[in-house]
Order: structure tokens, then sequence, then C-alpha cells
């Protein structure tokens, strides 16, 4: 059985009520998370306005972007090694790119979307920076300690 959604309109002039098929509407889709008892339950908000929907993403995106840049300036404070969260940072940022090219490039205009992208690439190109001092610090520590145990086998072979 096919489960059809209609969205309902009553026309002020006429007083007319007008039936539309749910799923052709064109629009921003959002599926809202929150679960209230005695509520009415939400599947599915489509956005029709574009102004609305485009702000709606900026303000989706500017949230993202303040999220990964507070996280570099926190890995520049305390000088963290913590190699696992930025390659999840780096994964995040990623995928906002590939949000804006892929879903939100229709929502926005060329203009803030060409900016957005130069600023997420300014991102990761500092999270790659930061995830291969991370690496090249393991890597010298481990051929250090293979060094001294080295030196000190050889000592012991003279003794």
């Amino acid at each position: 059985m096919s489960k059809k959604n209609y969205y309902l309109k009553k026309d002020k002039k006429t007083g007319e009520v007008i039936y539309l098929e749910y799923d052709k509407i064109k629009g921003y889709n959002i599926t809202p998370k929150s679960n209230i008892y005695d509520a009415i339950t939400v599947n599915k908000i489509v956005f029709v306005n574009p102004s609305l929907s485009e702000k709606i993403i900026k303000k989706k995106i500017s949230i993202k972007l303040k999220n990964l840049l507070k996280y570099l300036e926190d890995i520049d404070n305390s000088g963290s090694t913590d190699e696992d969260g930025v390659r999840q940072s780096l994964m995040d940022a990623e995928r906002l790119k590939l949000m804006i090219l892929n879903e939100y490039r229709k929502y926005l205009g060329n203009t803030y979307q060409s900016l957005t992208l130069k600023k997420i690439q300014i991102i990761i190109n500092q999270l790659r920076i930061k995830l291969y001092n991370i690496i090249n610090d393991k890597r010298r520590t481990i051929l250090d300690d293979l060094y001294y145990l080295e030196e000190d086998e050889y000592r012991g072979r003279k003794r």
C-alpha cells in the first residue's frame, strides 16, 4: 500500500481548500530529532521559501566552521598530540566540504559557496599539517628508542 502525504492549504480569498502532493513540493528537507511526549510527531519539514532555506543552511555551516576553528585553536593552545581527534576533525571538515558541493549547492549563492569552500580548504590544510607533525613526532620517538636500544646492545658486547 503506497502512502501519500498531502499539504492542505485554505485559500484566503475564495475559501477553497487546496490539496497538494507533499512529495512533489520542491524545497529544503529537514527531519527533526526531538521527541516530546504528548506532542504531534513530525517526520519531515520542507522549507519552500528559498531565502529561509538559505539562512538555515548558512547557520548550520557557520556553526560547523566555528566548531572546527575552536578545535584548531584548542590544539594550538594545548599542544596536544591527539591523533584520533585530529583525524576525526579532518574527516568532519571533508564531510562538510562534500555536503556543500553536493547538497547545499542549489540553495547557496556562488559567492558564499566559493568563500566557504576556501575557508574549509584552509582548515583542512591546517589539520593535515597537524596530523603530519603528530605522525612524524611519533616516528622520531620510535626511531630514537631503537637507536638507544642498539647502542646499549653494542656496549654489552664489548664488555
